[in-house]
């Protein structure tokens, strides 16, 4: 086998072991559950030695090696002479402690080294299993004729071998699947980061920092069906920066996106910290205000009109002032994210005819009145 037999003599410091908690107990358990723990097995296994693996050693690493060399995936490996023969002492000292105290904690460590050395080589599991079950077949083979004309002594020692190389099999695939279950987490938190920032991605607005505008009429969409239904108050705000355009033209997009990312801190602020602020497009605002009458919606939306409105914004220093007009709308029986909205805007459309930097709400609105994103 491919590197088989790692450090199988000797004391070891069963790191493997203890990684995967194969204690005392845990030793005892998996035994039992391979049908190991009998009394008479230490016996067998010792027959396993003396009658089969040390007289025919060096046959069954030819043997194997020879069946190996068909493999296409052995051959890939493009190993020399004199490598080859390394792998073939490597699995003679392999052999050679095949059933030697199996009941130790040093036999479990080797084995499991067995399969890390398989798995850093890059051994494939489906491959590395039909080497195990191509050795039990060359070990049951190698049974004398004096033990074949028992028919118990046959039967035990046969049953030993396949118990011993699948507990030799079991151990190594620990490695396998330990790989492949890090692997898996590994996989899941790439997913969950890159989940994370796609969310956070749909969730904000990169310029403003504020709520997307996909996420702010879904929560508008959600709160405005619970409002409803607990007939509670709510109210939707639409709010457009005055003349942005001619920021834009003046100063550059750039300076533009920078007005933009500071009008939206200062709506936040101006807000309450369980209202909702989202980007709408442009320079425009999605205000979200539960349990707020008209009356109080209209003085949360003034206080943030004066918040935007204090002090200049400084750029390179140079001053600009912004203004912003803001209207507001009131859920109603029968409303939908999209009529609620439609009245704000319709209501922002009122504050922009009235000479902008002004609070109206869909009271004002006169009946010539459409909406705008001027």
């Amino acid at each position: 086998m491919i590197r088989l037999g790692l450090l199988l003599g000797g004391q070891m410091d069963n790191e493997l072991c203890q990684q995967f908690g194969f204690d005392r107990s845990a030793i005892v358990e998996r035994l039992n559950l391979l049908g190991l723990g009998g009394p008479a097995i230490p016996m067998i296994a010792e027959e396993l030695q003396s009658h089969l693996i040390q007289p025919n050693v060096d046959g069954i690493i030819e043997e194997f090696y020879e069946a190996l060399e068909q493999t296409p995936e052995f051959r890939l490996m493009g190993l020399d002479e004199g490598r080859i023969n390394h792998l073939k002492m490597m699995q003679r000292t392999y052999l050679l402690n095949l059933g030697v105290q199996f009941d130790t904690p040093d036999y479990f460590e080797s084995r499991l080294r067995v399969g890390a050395a398989h798995e850093r080589a890059g051994v494939s599991l489906s491959l590395y299993q039909s080497f195990y079950c191509q050795l039990q077949n060359m070990l049951l083979s190698l049974v004398p004729d004096e033990i074949r004309e028992k028919p118990d002594a046959f039967a035990e020692l046969a049953h030993f071998i396949v118990k011993i190389t699948s507990l030799d099999m079991s151990l190594a695939i620990e490695i396998y699947h330990s790989t492949e279950i890090h692997d898996l987490e590994d996989s899941i938190t790439v997913c969950r980061e890159e989940s994370e920032l796609l969310r956070r991605s749909l969730r904000f607005d990169s310029v403003t920092r504020v709520h997307s505008r996909g996420f702010v009429v879904q929560a508008l969409e959600e709160k405005l069906s619970r409002a409803l239904k607990d007939e509670k108050p709510l109210c939707a705000v639409m709010a457009d920066l005055d003349h942005f355009k001619q920021i834009n033209d003046a100063h550059g997009h750039l300076v533009g996106d920078h007005v933009l990312h500071d009008v939206a801190t200062r709506i936040v602020t101006g807000a309450r910290s369980s209202d909702i602020v989202g980007r709408y497009g442009g320079e425009e605002f999605l205000v979200i205000f539960e349990n707020a009458s008209l009356d109080v919606a209209r003085d949360l939306a003034e206080r943030i009109r004066i918040r935007v409105l204090g002090d200049p914004f400084t750029e390179d220093s140079t001053q600009l002032f912004v203004t912003l007009s803001l209207g507001v709308a009131e859920a109603r029986a029968g409303d939908e994210a999209e009529t609620l909205i439609q009245r704000a805007d319709m209501a922002l459309y009122e504050a922009k005819e009235a000479g902008r930097n002004r609070v109206r709400t869909e009271l004002d609105i006169g009946p010539s009145s459409k909406a705008t994103t001027a």
